[in-house]
């Protein structure tokens, strides 16, 4: 057995205060990303500790990428006078909307729209304290068939990227593209959120010194990453997208940088109103971004958190 194999098959996992399970056999039970969003939704496990099982999981590129990175985690001074407000990207004539590949991001937005119904928690519960004396194979078929049952609940039929769209339609997903979060992140994560930009049929913006956007369904990667900056963390250069155009969601997808000023800019300057910002920190608390973006907003939601493991500064 390799090193790394032999510290799998003897570490633990606290499923909850007393229950543990091997995360050998943890990783047999959640062969993928969207079981492992399944299982951390069961189980109520909160968005830090659902960044700890994906990561602990899931050592890929993206993962990396996502939960530990080294980006900036406080704010600049400077002070926004003259906004030169964003720009528009129109679609060159020989353009190709393309959706990538992706496994994660794309799930994590689905699994945000999903319910769990209350007897498969019941289930769930029950489970808890025997898991480990599961064969692997029968574990998985269980949480399977409890993906499957809770799925094809008749509230909300057979679950699709969209149960919840027709609610709130406007989707928007935000990234910024700056120096702080870095062109080898920005280059790592680009397919996942391009694709969930897809998934969730959302405008998609990037923000660095300038701020540009897409149409939903009208970008793909290479004409994303052309455009990206990574420069300044000019966040009152969104203020167009947020001036008497109303959104249902926002996804931020950012670390924490930019101003005070860029916050007060985009309050002073805006009267857009967002149902919901879910957000995607690349750092161990909420991003700056979903903090500006939160005051248009009914509901501030964190996602994931990156660097999860580490005390905060």
């Amino acid at each position: 057995m390799k090193t790394t194999d032999i510290a799998r098959s003897v570490e633990l996992y606290e499923l909850k205060p007393g229950h543990m399970i091997p995360v050998a056999l943890l990783a047999e039970l959640l062969p993928n990303v969207e079981a492992a969003l399944f299982f951390a939704k069961v189980y109520d496990f909160g968005y830090r500790k659902t960044s700890d099982l994906l990561y602990l999981l899931f050592k890929t590129d993206v993962m990396e990428a996502l939960m530990s990175g080294e980006h900036s985690i406080e704010l600049q001074d400077f002070i926004v006078s003259i906004c030169e407000e964003g720009n528009l990207v129109d679609a060159e004539p020989d353009f190709v909307a393309r959706k990538p590949p992706a496994e994660v991001l794309p799930e994590v937005w689905k699994m945000a729209e999903v319910e769990i119904a209350k007897s498969i928690k019941e289930v769930a519960a029950k489970l808890s304290s025997t898991l480990h004396l599961m064969p692997s194979k029968q574990g998985k078929m269980v949480f399977k068939s409890m993906m499957q049952l809770n799925a094809q609940r008749p509230t909300l039929g057979v679950h699709k990227a969209a149960i919840a769209h027709e609610a709130v339609p406007d989707a928007l997903v935000i990234l910024d593209v700056s120096g702080s979060v870095s062109r080898p992140t920005v280059q790592a994560i680009i397919n996942e959120v391009v694709a969930m930009s897809y998934e969730a049929n959302a405008t998609l913006a990037i923000v660095s010194n300038n701020c540009f956007w897409w149409d939903p369904g009208t970008y793909n990667v290479a004409d994303v990453l052309a455009k990206a900056q990574y420069g300044g963390t000019q966040y009152e250069t969104l203020a167009p997208l947020f001036k008497d155009r109303d959104w249902g969601t926002v996804v931020t997808i950012a670390d924490y940088d930019s101003s005070m000023s860029s916050m007060r800019y985009l309050k002073n300057n805006c009267n857009s109103k967002v149902g919901t910002v879910l957000d995607i920190s690349l750092v161990n608390q909420p991003s700056f971004l979903a903090e500006c973006i939160a005051q248009f907003a009914d509901k501030l939601q964190p996602l994931l958190i990156g660097q999860s493991y580490y005390p905060m500064r």
